[in-house]
Protein backbone atom coordinates (compact mmCIF):
# COMPACT_ATOMS: atom_id res chain seq x y z
CA UNK A 1 0.00 0.00 0.00
CA UNK A 2 1.41 3.39 -1.00
CA UNK A 3 2.07 5.98 1.70
CA UNK A 4 -0.48 8.37 0.60
CA UNK A 5 -3.45 8.11 -0.85
CA UNK A 6 -3.12 7.93 -4.26
CA UNK A 7 -6.07 8.05 -7.37
CA UNK A 8 -5.62 4.95 -8.87
CA UNK A 9 -4.31 1.63 -7.31
CA UNK A 10 -1.60 0.86 -9.70
CA UNK A 11 1.83 -0.83 -9.46
CA UNK A 12 4.87 1.99 -9.82
CA UNK A 13 5.14 5.47 -11.10
CA UNK A 14 1.31 5.38 -12.79
CA UNK A 15 -0.44 6.12 -9.06
CA UNK A 16 1.67 9.06 -8.17
CA UNK A 17 1.61 10.56 -11.76
CA UNK A 18 -2.38 10.30 -11.49
CA UNK A 19 -2.12 12.18 -8.10
CA UNK A 20 0.05 15.33 -10.03
CA UNK A 21 -1.20 14.77 -13.46
CA UNK A 22 0.32 18.76 -13.72
CA UNK A 23 3.84 17.34 -12.82
CA UNK A 24 3.01 13.81 -14.87
CA UNK A 25 3.53 15.87 -18.05
CA UNK A 26 7.14 17.17 -17.54
CA UNK A 27 7.97 13.90 -15.93
CA UNK A 28 7.05 11.35 -19.15
CA UNK A 29 7.47 14.35 -21.14
CA UNK A 30 11.33 14.05 -20.13
CA UNK A 31 11.34 10.47 -19.95
CA UNK A 32 10.19 10.67 -23.47
CA UNK A 33 12.84 12.44 -24.58
CA UNK A 34 15.67 10.98 -22.88
CA UNK A 35 14.62 7.46 -23.61
CA UNK A 36 13.37 7.61 -27.22
CA UNK A 37 13.73 10.38 -29.01
CA UNK A 38 16.59 10.13 -31.70
CA UNK A 39 20.21 10.22 -29.99
CA UNK A 40 23.60 8.55 -30.74
CA UNK A 41 22.71 5.93 -28.22
CA UNK A 42 20.06 3.18 -29.26
CA UNK A 43 16.83 3.86 -27.41
CA UNK A 44 17.34 -0.52 -25.82
CA UNK A 45 20.96 0.85 -24.94
CA UNK A 46 19.03 4.19 -23.18
CA UNK A 47 16.41 1.94 -21.49
CA UNK A 48 19.46 -0.41 -20.27
CA UNK A 49 20.92 2.48 -18.72
CA UNK A 50 17.66 3.37 -17.11
CA UNK A 51 16.98 -0.19 -15.98
CA UNK A 52 20.50 -0.38 -14.28
CA UNK A 53 20.64 2.94 -12.19
CA UNK A 54 17.20 1.59 -11.28
CA UNK A 55 18.81 -2.06 -10.53
CA UNK A 56 21.85 0.11 -8.24
CA UNK A 57 19.42 1.66 -6.77
CA UNK A 58 16.76 -0.52 -5.56
CA UNK A 59 14.08 0.50 -7.58
CA UNK A 60 12.23 -2.74 -8.49
CA UNK A 61 9.20 -1.40 -10.36
CA UNK A 62 11.47 0.32 -12.36
CA UNK A 63 14.42 -1.97 -12.97
CA UNK A 64 12.11 -4.58 -14.49
CA UNK A 65 9.79 -2.41 -16.34
CA UNK A 66 12.54 -0.51 -18.46
CA UNK A 67 14.52 -3.97 -18.36
CA UNK A 68 11.59 -5.35 -20.83
CA UNK A 69 11.20 -2.09 -22.39
CA UNK A 70 15.32 -2.51 -23.07
CA UNK A 71 14.46 -5.87 -23.87
CA UNK A 72 11.96 -5.09 -26.55
CA UNK A 73 13.91 -2.66 -28.18
CA UNK A 74 17.37 -5.14 -27.87
CA UNK A 75 15.77 -8.35 -29.16
CA UNK A 76 16.47 -11.49 -27.79
CA UNK A 77 20.36 -12.02 -28.42
CA UNK A 78 21.34 -8.84 -27.44
CA UNK A 79 19.11 -9.03 -23.89
CA UNK A 80 21.48 -11.60 -22.52
CA UNK A 81 23.81 -9.02 -22.19
CA UNK A 82 21.12 -7.27 -20.11
CA UNK A 83 20.30 -9.91 -17.97
CA UNK A 84 23.41 -10.63 -16.98
CA UNK A 85 24.29 -7.39 -16.16
CA UNK A 86 21.12 -6.83 -13.82
CA UNK A 87 21.43 -10.99 -12.43
CA UNK A 88 25.45 -10.70 -11.80
CA UNK A 89 26.44 -6.68 -12.02
CA UNK A 90 28.48 -8.33 -15.32
CA UNK A 91 28.45 -5.98 -18.32
CA UNK A 92 31.10 -7.95 -19.86
CA UNK A 93 28.10 -8.91 -22.83
CA UNK A 94 28.15 -4.60 -24.09
CA UNK A 95 30.28 -3.39 -26.33
CA UNK A 96 33.11 -1.32 -24.84
CA UNK A 97 31.55 1.81 -25.28
CA UNK A 98 28.55 0.86 -23.55
CA UNK A 99 29.94 -0.82 -20.40
CA UNK A 100 32.11 2.84 -20.34
CA UNK A 101 28.98 4.57 -20.24
CA UNK A 102 27.36 1.91 -17.60
CA UNK A 103 30.39 2.57 -15.39
CA UNK A 104 29.58 6.49 -15.71
CA UNK A 105 25.91 5.58 -14.18
CA UNK A 106 27.86 3.42 -11.61
CA UNK A 107 29.71 6.41 -10.22
CA UNK A 108 27.06 9.08 -10.84
CA UNK A 109 24.68 6.85 -8.84
CA UNK A 110 26.76 5.99 -6.24
CA UNK A 111 27.98 9.77 -5.05
CA UNK A 112 26.67 13.03 -6.95
CA UNK A 113 30.41 13.65 -7.48
CA UNK A 114 31.45 10.13 -8.29
CA UNK A 115 32.20 11.36 -11.94
CA UNK A 116 35.87 11.62 -12.62
CA UNK A 117 38.01 12.74 -15.73
CA UNK A 118 39.12 9.25 -15.32
CA UNK A 119 35.40 7.65 -15.84
CA UNK A 120 35.28 9.78 -19.00
CA UNK A 121 38.42 9.08 -20.62
CA UNK A 122 37.75 5.88 -20.63
CA UNK A 123 34.59 6.44 -22.16
CA UNK A 124 35.85 8.59 -24.74
CA UNK A 125 38.66 6.48 -25.61
CA UNK A 126 35.84 3.53 -26.05
CA UNK A 127 34.65 5.18 -28.45
CA UNK A 128 31.70 7.50 -26.76
CA UNK A 129 30.91 10.65 -28.03
CA UNK A 130 30.06 13.79 -25.65
CA UNK A 131 26.10 12.73 -26.93
CA UNK A 132 26.34 9.41 -25.20
CA UNK A 133 28.27 10.87 -22.18
CA UNK A 134 25.53 13.57 -21.75
CA UNK A 135 22.71 11.01 -22.29
CA UNK A 136 24.33 8.53 -19.87
CA UNK A 137 24.72 11.07 -17.39
CA UNK A 138 20.99 12.64 -17.73
CA UNK A 139 19.33 8.93 -17.77
CA UNK A 140 21.22 8.20 -14.96
CA UNK A 141 20.43 11.46 -12.99
CA UNK A 142 16.66 11.20 -14.24
CA UNK A 143 16.34 7.87 -13.06
CA UNK A 144 17.70 8.34 -9.49
CA UNK A 145 15.31 11.15 -9.42
CA UNK A 146 12.16 8.44 -10.57
CA UNK A 147 13.11 5.47 -8.38
CA UNK A 148 12.92 7.81 -5.31
CA UNK A 149 9.51 9.11 -6.70
CA UNK A 150 8.41 5.67 -7.03
CA UNK A 151 10.02 4.43 -3.58
CA UNK A 152 9.68 7.51 -1.74
CA UNK A 153 5.70 7.21 -2.03
CA UNK A 154 5.54 3.39 -0.90
CA UNK A 155 4.29 2.20 -4.60
CA UNK A 156 4.04 -1.64 -5.10
CA UNK A 157 5.26 -4.28 -8.21
CA UNK A 158 3.53 -4.93 -11.05
CA UNK A 159 2.96 -8.96 -11.45
CA UNK A 160 5.65 -10.59 -12.79
CA UNK A 161 3.65 -11.48 -15.76
CA UNK A 162 3.17 -7.86 -16.96
CA UNK A 163 6.55 -6.36 -17.23
CA UNK A 164 7.29 -8.04 -20.86
CA UNK A 165 3.72 -6.82 -21.82
CA UNK A 166 4.71 -3.07 -20.27
CA UNK A 167 8.16 -3.11 -22.05
CA UNK A 168 6.55 -3.84 -25.32
CA UNK A 169 4.23 -0.97 -24.57
CA UNK A 170 6.51 1.77 -23.82
CA UNK A 171 8.49 0.43 -27.32
CA UNK A 172 5.54 1.39 -29.17
CA UNK A 173 3.51 3.89 -27.66
CA UNK A 174 6.11 5.63 -25.19
CA UNK A 175 5.86 7.84 -22.81
CA UNK A 176 3.46 10.67 -23.28
CA UNK A 177 -0.44 9.92 -22.10
CA UNK A 178 -2.55 10.32 -25.15
CA UNK A 179 -3.18 13.92 -26.16
CA UNK A 180 -0.30 15.29 -24.81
Amino acid sequence: MAHITLPIDVPGIRGPLAFRPDAAKHLLGLAETILRQPASLEPGEREAIAAWTSHLNGCMFCMKSHAAAARAWLGPERSAALDRLLADEDASGFPPKMRALLDISRALQGCVLGVRPEHIERARAAGASDSDIHDAVLITAAFCMYNRYVEGLGTREADERDYEPMGRRLRDQGYCPPGA
